[in-house]
């Protein structure tokens, strides 16, 4: 469980720091955020290949690793200069992607949940 929540721990850490004016800190956690991401992407990949979850959401974390690489190369040579808008705004869609990939992960247990109830009779 701890694996599928790291990456968005360390993009939200980026974004605070980038917040709070440390910019080096910032890449340093996106740097670390890439490969948990990308952990996260292929365990996604594995809930397909189960029949856990639908194509979706690994189509989701696919692009949250994508938007965490683009974000960590615009900002690497401007640390010291300050950093793009665009490298912050894609820590805020990160967040965003993280938070539909988790809704999608507890929605077909919801699913699940009320189908066994129409199968029982109780809906």
């Amino acid at each position: 469980m701890a694996r599928r929540v790291l990456p968005a721990l360390l993009v939200l850490a980026a974004l605070l720091a980038d917040l709070a004016g440390g910019h080096g800190l910032a890449l340093s956690l996106l740097l670390v955020a890439i490969p948990a991401g990308f952990v996260l992407a292929l365990d996604c990949y594995g809930d397909v290949l189960e029949g856990r979850c639908s194509r979706v959401r690994p189509i989701v974390a696919g692009l949250v690793v994508l938007l965490l690489v683009l974000s960590a190369a615009l900002r690497s040579p401007a640390v010291v200069g300050g950093v793009p808008q665009f490298a912050v705004s894609s820590l805020v869609i990160t967040l965003v992607l993280y938070a539909a990939i988790l809704f999608g992960a507890l929605a077909p247990a919801r699913v699940a949940v009320e189908s066994g109830r129409r199968a029982e009779g109780y809906g």
